[in-house]
């Protein structure tokens, strides 16, 4: 059979991609956060306990990029495979990588080339090289993996340290697509880290950071729930739940366990906008792009300030303060359909179902706590204005409206006092120390009722106010004991 004048091929068809694909990787949107993570994750699957990166000035006035880590290393299998697209070289279920996609993706976004160095305990320092021009040149996907030569081996031994007997270096050479100063990535790397690998951190591995290529401070861990604040609430903490899945292949229902942990945060200061507490800066600032679930596969953060609508609802000011974290294990995988970029999760609807189910509980005791909170304010300064709405039955003189010169030496001023009326017959026989006293008893009294009314208006702004709930409301208005006319009054 033909068609246009060619015979069709019914054989298999070679569907090999051309080399001009890893350009197109480049444009994956991979951010820097997610390069660095990828490439942070192999590291700690190499059972590394030294993480080290570097941002510096090449000899050629471009930026380079080093991670230095004391893992296991590789040997000429692993490294060839490390630099093949897809390959998938983990052997235990509970690693980070995942999709043998991290450190190529990584770095292609930031640069057209990077180099590795490595070495296991029992053997030699080997050299790899990616470059996406040479191969394009070539038209193939080969590239170079040989032994390091003395050159190579030499800076390999001088950054890893002499004492280490395996590890491996990345370096990230001419990123064109970098595209933050060095401070500015020293700056970021200490945030995303601090976050993202908090509870590696905790156990005890070694993160730095540094603009030039000498090893920098250790990165601290950043707990997004607070917990060394003293104020802050704990909900949960590490609270074990059983959940379904289905097995991968197979589709068979499994069990497995997922850890919760929940907080109330401290109430920020006034007028911080979530940023300080008790006048010290918040590492994770308290607003609506921060509230919600961090979601951990791992121990390791894969998304960050989640709002699912139907586990934590749309996002809003009252939970500010609400935050919860969830930890899953990689059997659920398939569940939390988790991107390749392990930049985000997107929950399946019977995964979320169950989470549901979970933390809903703890999304009601956090509202009530809250609830509780706002309600002591509450009756504090309803308590405090009902105290000040008393003292208005004291005993004050107010000056009477101001007079000319010629009202003065005959005019009598009329001025209340609680429900009398005093009167002052002739002003010119007042002295005037005695003016000066009542003057002073006067503006007194002034003050006292400015202020009066000031936090009369405060509470009666509290009372409109759409976000606090009618239940409050009433016994706010119990508490102070005053008719809504009253307060219409002030």
């Amino acid at each position: 059979m033909q068609e246009n004048g060619s015979e069709i091929n019914r054989g298999l068809v070679d569907v090999t991609p051309d080399v001009r694909l890893l350009s197109v990787l480049r444009a994956t949107g991979v951010n820097l956060n997610t390069a660095m993570g990828e490439i942070v994750d192999n590291s700690i699957d190499a059972g590394a306990n030294e993480i080290d990166l570097y941002v510096y000035n090449n000899d050629r006035k471009k930026s380079n990029i080093m991670i230095v880590d004391n893992g296991k290393g590789m040997n000429d299998a692993t490294l060839r495979g490390s630099l093949t697209l897809a390959k998938e070289l983990k052997l235990g279920i509970n690693q980070l990588g995942k999709y043998g996609m991290g450190m190529k993706t990584a770095a292609l976004s930031l640069s057209t080339q990077f180099e590795v160095f490595t070495q296991k305990a029992s053997g030699e320092v080997l050299y790899g090289e990616y470059n996406i021009n040479k191969m394009e040149q070539l038209g193939q996907f080969k590239t170079t993996v040989r032994l390091a030569n003395e050159e190579e081996a030499s800076f390999f031994k001088s950054k890893l340290g002499r004492r280490q007997r395996s590890g491996t270096i990345i370096i990230i050479k001419n990123a064109d697509r970098l595209d933050v100063t060095h401070q500015t990535f020293v700056r970021q790397m200490q945030s995303f880290i601090g976050l993202t690998y908090k509870n590696f951190i905790n156990r005890g591995i070694a993160f730095t950071v540094n603009d030039v290529p000498v090893k920098g401070d250790k990165i601290e861990a950043i707990d997004v729930l607070m917990r060394e604040n003293k104020k802050t609430f704990v909900v949960a903490e590490r609270d074990h739940y059983v959940v379904e899945y289905n097995a991968p292949k197979t589709d068979q229902v499994k069990n497995t366990s997922i850890e919760v942990s929940a907080t109330v945060l401290p109430k920020p200061d006034h007028n911080s906008r979530g940023k300080k507490v008790d006048g010290k800066d918040v590492q994770l600032p308290m607003n609506q792009t921060n509230q919600g679930i961090y979601f951990y596969r791992e121990g390791r953060m894969v998304g960050q300030a989640l709002n699912w609508h139907n586990v934590f609802g749309e996002r809003h000011n009252e939970k500010n303060r609400l935050r919860i974290e969830i930890n899953c294990k990689s059997e659920l995988d398939q569940e939390i359909n988790m991107n390749f970029l392990k930049g985000n999760v997107h929950p399946t609807t019977q995964f979320k179902n169950q989470l549901s189910e979970i933390i809903e509980p703890y999304m009601s005791e956090m509202r009530e706590r809250l609830y509780k909170e706002e309600k002591k304010e509450l009756a504090a300064k309803a308590k405090k204005i009902a105290t000040g709405l008393q003292q208005r039955k004291i005993e004050m003189v107010i000056p009477g409206p101001m007079v000319n010169s010629k009202q003065r030496s005959t005019g009598i001023d009329k001025v209340k006092v609680g429900s009398k009326t005093d009167k002052v017959t002739d002003n010119k026989a007042v002295t005037k120390t005695n003016i000066t006293k009542r003057n002073s008893k006067s503006n007194s009294a002034v003050r006292d009722i400015k202020n009066l009314l000031v936090a009369a208006k405060e509470i009666r702004k509290l009372l409109e106010a759409k976000d606090v709930s009618e239940e409050v409301k009433n016994e706010l208005r119990a508490e102070l004991g005053l008719a809504v006319a009253e307060l219409e009054t002030v």
